[in-house]
């Protein structure tokens, strides 16, 4: 059954942050920031590059993974769905901060300039300057994202309900809002099983957030015709 929908894909609880400002004196954090000219406090917090300085801080073990939503987003608006017009992307972090992008915002491959540009977007609100692309929204749980939408809300998340994607997406019409996680392991932050209509898992092993994110890309676009021109 090949039908039109709109799918919006939400990376939830994303560990995409400044850094803290708890961290902004440790040596590491310093030396990285001064490498790069800027403000301890303005740039992202990557365990990449600040590991000594998560240590002992609290989740510090899931925190700092802004590569998660690099991939994430590359994948989401590079995709053939988004192309369609088919497509809604967002990103919700753990602090609550909410960056919405245009379909048509090309995000760029090279993560340190990714890292760049969402460092532009903390300390702007939007970017680029003039016509938007990207949005920062402050202070949105995820519950107030999902009420925007009508649609059926499914989490991805460890441990849900098991399901086949292209069988479930055959049988089913119209729009839906997925959730995925935008953290390296452990659970959501967000009560997503009270928030959702379903909590599904593709995998009876654990999968990367950029590995779920593409597996719903294909099997969505699988079973949902295109939009008419300038539909949306």
């Amino acid at each position: 059954m090949d039908t039109v929908g709109v799918l919006t894909l939400i990376l939830a609880d994303a560990e995409l942050e400044l850094v803290p400002q708890a961290l902004t004196g440790h040596p590491s954090v310093r030396a990285s920031a001064k490498k790069r000219g800027r403000s301890p406090a303005t740039i992202l917090l990557d365990s990449s590059l600040h590991h000594p300085a998560l240590k002992k801080f609290p989740e510090g073990e899931r925190r700092g993974r802004p590569d998660i939503a690099h991939l994430f987003a590359l994948l989401c608006l590079d995709s053939v769905l988004n192309a369609r017009g088919q497509l809604r992307t967002i990103i919700h972090t753990r602090n609550d901060d909410v960056l919405r992008f245009a379909p048509e915002t090309r995000i760029p491959k090279n993560y340190p300039r990714f890292v760049g540009l969402i460092e532009d977007l903390f300390a702007k609100g939007a970017v680029p300057e003039g016509k938007p692309l990207l949005t920062l929204e402050r202070g949105v749980p995820l519950a107030k994202v999902l009420d925007e939408f009508v649609a059926p809300k499914w989490a991805f998340k460890e441990g849900g309900e098991p399901v086949n994607l292209w069988t479930e997406f055959s049988k089913r019409e119209g729009d839906l809002v997925a959730v995925v996680g935008g953290f390296p392991h452990g659970d959501f932050r967000s009560p997503v099983t009270e928030l959702c209509d379903r909590v599904v898992s593709i995998h009876e092993e654990p999968l990367r957030a950029w590995t779920v994110t593409s597996e719903i890309l294909v099997a969505y676009r699988a079973h949902a015709a295109p939009k008419a021109a300038g539909a949306r």
